[in-house]
C-alpha cells in the first residue's frame, strides 16, 4: 500500500510542477498548443503553492494563490517581479485555452509559456533551497 503524501510538503508540490511542466513539453511536441499551455500553467501553479507553503499557507483559489504570491515574495523583494508576470500571464493563458477553445494558440505562445513555466519553477527551487 502506498505511504500517504503530505500535501503541506513543499517540496511534493515541486515535483508535481515539474511532471507538469515535463507533460507540457511532450504535449507540445505533439502539437497541442493549447493543452500545453494549461499543463505549463499549473506547473507555476503548483510551483508557487510549494512556495505558499514554506510561509504556512495552503490556498486552493487560483486567484488567491497568486495574490498572496505577489504579496509575500514580490512586494517583499524575495522574488522578481517577473515571476509574478508569469504567473499572471499563465493563468490568463490558461483560461483562454480551456474556456476560449476556438481561440488557437500559436506554437511561439505556447514555447513562450513553457519557458515562463521553466524559468518559474528553477527560481522556486533556489527560494525553497
Amino acid at each position: 500500500m502506498d505511504e500517504p503524501v503530505d500535501l503541506t510538503d513543499p517540496q511534493i508540490w515541486l515535483e508535481l510542477a515539474a511532471n507538469k511542466l515535463d507533460h507540457a513539453r511532450q504535449i507540445f511536441e505533439i502539437g497541442l498548443y493549447d493543452d500545453a499551455i494549461s499543463r505549463a500553467y499549473y506547473a507555476l501553479f503548483y510551483a508557487a503553492k510549494a512556495a505558499l507553503l514554506t510561509k504556512g499557507l495552503n490556498l486552493r483559489k487560483h486567484s488567491s494563490t497568486v495574490a498572496k504570491f505577489s504579496e509575500l515574495f514580490v512586494s517583499t523583494g524575495e522574488v522578481e517581479r517577473e515571476y509574478v508576470r508569469y504567473l499572471s500571464q499563465a493563468q490568463g493563458a490558461r483560461e483562454l485555452s480551456d474556456y476560449a477553445p476556438f481561440v488557437k494558440t500559436s506554437r511561439e505562445g505556447a514555447l513562450e509559456m513553457l519557458n515562463a513555466a521553466e524559468a518559474f519553477i528553477s527560481r522556486i527551487k533556489q527560494l525553497i533551497e
